[in-house]
C-alpha cells in the first residue's frame, strides 16, 4: 500500500478505468491509467503485467497493487497505460499449494505457528467467497494438532470440488494481449492517443509481451519495453549440471500455470525461438531491455531465468535497435527506481511527437 500512497502524492491527476473485454467467452479486466490533462495527445502503452502468471485471490490482489505503480508512473509522465494481467491463473488451481502445505506441515506442529499457518493456507486456497467461510472453523480444526493442516486443506479442496471451481482451463495470454491492444486502438480517440502504440511487459508479463511483439499477428509497435522480463528461453532440455534440477522445477511450473506439457509447446512460448525466425523484420523499431543489478540477488540459476543476451542479439539481427538498461537493485526493488527510466522515456516520446507535428505543419504551409 505504500507504493499506492506514493503514487497518489503526485501533481498530475490520473483517471483510472476498469473496462472488461471478452476473450473466448471469458471476461478479462483491463486496468487503464489516463492523465487527466486534455492539453495534448499522447502515446499509449499496453503493458502486460507479471506475477509469475498468477492472478486472483490474496496473491492476485498483491500483484495488482504492485503493478499499479507502473501504470501510475507512466500516466504521471504523460502517457496512457493500458494494463492486462494474463493468463492470471489462480494459484489454488495448481499443485503449488499442496507442495507448500507439505513443506509447512512440520512447522504447523509447533503450537505458536499452527494457527498462522492454518490461516495462511485457508486464505491462499480461497477461490470463492464460500471458501473463506472455512476460516470460521480454523479455531476448532487447530485442536487436531499435527493433523490440523492436512484436515483443513482437505476440507477446502473437497468443498471446491463440490462447487466445481477447482478445475479451470488454461487461458491464452496471447489472445488476452491482442484483445487489450485492440481495445486501446479502438478507444484511442477517447483516450486522446496520438496513434503511437508501445508494448511493455514486466517480469513474466515480459515473456508474454515479447512473444506477442514478435508474432506475425501483432501490429507494428512504435517500440517495445521489457522490464525485468524472465524466461526468454523456456527450452529446458538443453540444461546441464545443476540446471537440470532447475529444469524439473521450471517444467512443473510451466505445465501447472501455462499448460505447457512438452518440449514443442515450451519452444513455441520462448521469445528466443520467436526472435530466431528469418522472416522477422524489426527495422526501425526500438527495444528497451531493462534488468536489475541482481535480479534474484545472484541466486543459483538466475542467469537461466533473466539473462537476455541471446535474445538481444537475435532481435538486433532482425534490424531492431536494442537498448540495454540497468535499473534498480533486484527484481522487486526495481520498482523504486523505475522512474529513472520512465520519466526520460515518456519525455522523449512527447517531445518527439511535438517535433513531428511542427515539421508536418511546416511542410503543409509550404
Amino acid at each position: 500500500r505504500i507504493l499506492l500512497v506514493a503514487s497518489y502524492l503526485i501533481p498530475m491527476p490520473i483517471v483510472r478505468e476498469f473496462p472488461i473485454v471478452d476473450v473466448d467467452g471469458r471476461e478479462v479486466q483491463l486496468r487503464v491509467f489516463v492523465p487527466a490533462s486534455h492539453s495534448s495527445t499522447r502515446p499509449t502503452i499496453v503493458m502486460v503485467c507479471g506475477l509469475l502468471w498468477f492472478g486472483g485471490g490474496a496473491l492476485g490482489r498483491i500483484g495488482l497493487t504492485f503493478n499499479d505503480t507502473f501504470g501510475y508512473a507512466f500516466a504521471r509522465h504523460g502517457a496512457v497505460c493500458v494494463q492486462v494481467h494474463t493468463p492470471s491463473r489462480h494459484m489454488a488451481r495448481t499443485w503449488f499449494l499442496e507442495l507448500a502445505a507439505l513443506l509447512l506441515w512440520p512447522c504447523s506442529c509447533v503450537p505458536m505457528l499452527n494457527m498462522p499457518i492454518l490461516l495462511l493456507d485457508a486464505v491462499m486456497l480461497a477461490i470463492s467467497l464460500w471458501d473463506l467461510f472455512v476460516l470460521l472453523l480454523v479455531p476448532w480444526i487447530s485442536l487436531l494438532g499435527p493433523a490440523s493442516l492436512p484436515a483443513l486443506h482437505l476440507i477446502i479442496r473437497c468443498a471446491q470440488l463440490l462447487q466445481g471451481t477447482l478445475h479451470h482451463a488454461h487461458a491464452s495470454h496471447q489472445r488476452d494481449i491482442a484483445a487489450a491492444v485492440e481495445w486501446a486502438s479502438s478507444n484511442s480517440e477517447r483516450l486522446r492517443g496520438d496513434g503511437r502504440m508501445i508494448l511493455c511487459g514486466y517480469s513474466s508479463g515480459g515473456n508474454c509481451a515479447a512473444v506477442y511483439g514478435l508474432s506475425p499477428a501483432a501490429p507494428r509497435f512504435h517500440s517495445v519495453v521489457l522490464i525485468s522480463a524472465c524466461f526468454y528461453d523456456m527450452r529446458t532440455e538443453q540444461y546441464t549440471g545443476f540446471q537440470r534440477l532447475q529444469a524439473l522445477v521450471m517444467n512443473f511450473m510451466f505445465k501447472e500455470i501455462l499448460g505447457l506439457c512438452s518440449a514443442d509447446t515450451r519452444a513455441t512460448a520462448s521469445p528466443v525461438v520467436a526472435a530466431a525466425s528469418q522472416k522477422l523484420q524489426l527495422s526501425g523499431q526500438d527495444w528497451y531491455i531493462l534488468n536489475a543489478k541482481m535480479e534474484l540477488m545472484r541466486a543459483p540459476g538466475e542467469s537461466a531465468v533473466f539473462d537476455p543476451t541471446v535474445f538481444c542479439g537475435l532481435v538486433k539481427e532482425r534490424g531492431a535497435s536494442v537498448h540495454r538498461i540497468t535499473c534498480g537493485l533486484n527484481h522487486w526493488l526495481l520498482i523504486f527506481g523505475i522512474n529513472s527510466f520512465i520519466q526520460p522515456f515518456c519525455q522523449r516520446l512527447l517531445e518527439g511527437h511535438q517535433t513531428e507535428k511542427i515539421q508536418l505543419e511546416s511542410n503543409t504551409d509550404q
